[in-house]
């Protein structure tokens, strides 16, 4: 499908009878709070509209498991909502079509920001400094400008070059996509895309493969003293070491 239909929609592709229904099941908690249109691209046979949830269906031939880089840019509509079936949906999120009049494409940061095992093996992926982080592919909103068919032309063009190095993976050539494209690039805040506790914990216990500098507190962001704006600051230079640790100490880290 590549003909547009719609202004904006919300679109699954799913591969397999299991992710499918897992789809569906995204889709339900989406359509409690979202009015827009949603399209479902799976392999499997339709049925009965699945339960009225799909506003458009689309089979498709899936040739592995991230089907989604080779039928992404196959959209419906204008404006697309992408979600993976693995969501879960618990208010109006509207707002991400909205940011797509002043941005191509809004995604979100990974936990995974630059990882070592990668960058030894796809230097496209090593040149691109730490600070510009993987982001999350399994939600991504997108417009239909010529720069973001440009960006998914280049993530499939880097996910089959480095299909063998990265087993199929598809964060490490979305990340090389983005920063070659042209796309105006939205960051969505971590309200949009919140992870298990599990999946956070993994980070460490893969800290050989993300290297000694993953996710490690760059800058800490709050007052030396808290009367700062009475004009007060009862502090020496000489206590920055101790006040440091302390500041560090009341820090929140998502």
């Amino acid at each position: 499908m590549t003909s547009k239909v719609a202004e904006r929609g919300f679109l699954y592709i799913a591969f397999g009878d299991a992710f499918t229904k897992e789809a569906l099941m995204s889709i339900k908690s989406l359509k409690k709070f979202n009015s827009e249109p949603v399209a479902l691209f799976t392999d499997q046979p339709q049925l009965d509209n699945f339960e009225g949830l799909v506003d458009i269906y689309a089979q498709i031939q899936p040739r592995h498991i991230r089907a989604k880089v080779d039928f992404i840019d196959k959209t419906p509509f204008e404006k697309t909502v992408y979600l993976d079936s693995d969501t879960l949906i618990v208010r109006n999120i509207s707002d991400m079509f909205d940011i797509l009049d002043r941005f191509d494409v809004g995604l979100t940061n990974d936990y995974a920001r630059k990882r070592t095992k990668y960058s030894k093996i796809v230097p496209e992926y090593a040149e691109i400094p730490y600070s510009f982080s993987e982001v999350n592919g399994g939600i991504m909103a997108y417009n239909s400008s010529l720069a973001t068919q440009s960006f998914l032309s280049l993530w499939k063009e880097y996910f089959y070059k480095y299909f063998q190095q990265t087993n199929g993976w598809d964060q490490v050539s979305l990340r090389i996509a983005l920063w070659r494209s042209n796309v105006r690039l939205h960051h969505f805040p971590f309200e949009y895309n919140i992870r298990s506790k599990a999946n956070r914990e993994k980070q460490d216990r893969f800290k050989h493969e993300f290297g000694e500098q993953h996710m490690a507190p760059r800058i800490y962001h709050l007052h030396y003293d808290s009367e700062v704006h009475s004009g007060k600051f009862k502090y020496k230079l000489d206590d920055f070491e101790d006040f440091a640790t302390d500041l560090i100490n009341q820090a929140v880290w998502y």
